[in-house]
């Protein structure tokens, strides 16, 4: 070794809704042993659960023939998460052209994942994955951190 790595967790699941709780808890488990606050840990976690769960109802058929994969890296006191779809379901467009910024209307009961996500994070990039789907990546830091 030629020195220190970042704590980092990378992970292949199938595209089922079933696998978005148990990555969290792991992503949770591995924040909180580098000292996160519960509610850092907690904002984390909401954010990777939305980002996966639109992975897989989006940009898959949801079927569990494929996977989406996840990345997330401690840099310091600031955590990357990627999470990329194989690009099957509504497409990589429908995520590059939503507008995270605005909210969606106050009687509709779903399209507020990536509103939060804009929210909560410290950066949102989206992007066309090298294999052809879409690639969400955020940025998050401890509230008062880095």
């Amino acid at each position: 070794m030629d020195g220190p790595t970042s704590p980092a967790l990378r992970v292949c699941v199938p595209t089922h809704l079933e696998m978005v709780r148990p990555v969290r808890r792991i992503l949770e488990s591995l924040l909180a042993s580098e000292g996160w606050s519960e509610d850092d840990v907690a904002d984390v976690g909401l954010v990777a659960t939305e980002i996966l769960q639109n992975a897989v109802e989006h940009g898959s058929r949801n079927d569990g023939h494929e996977a989406v994969e996840v990345r997330c890296e401690i840099f310091g006191r600031e955590v990357v998460i990627e999470v990329s779809d194989p690009g099957t379901g509504k497409g990589v467009d429908s995520l590059l052209l939503q507008d995270p910024e605005r909210p969606p209307p106050e009687d509709s009961s779903r399209g507020r994942g990536l509103y939060l996500v804009q929210r909560i994070a410290r950066r949102m990039d989206r992007l066309r994955a090298p294999h052809g789907g879409s690639l969400l990546r955020v940025r998050m830091a401890p509230e008062g951190g880095a």
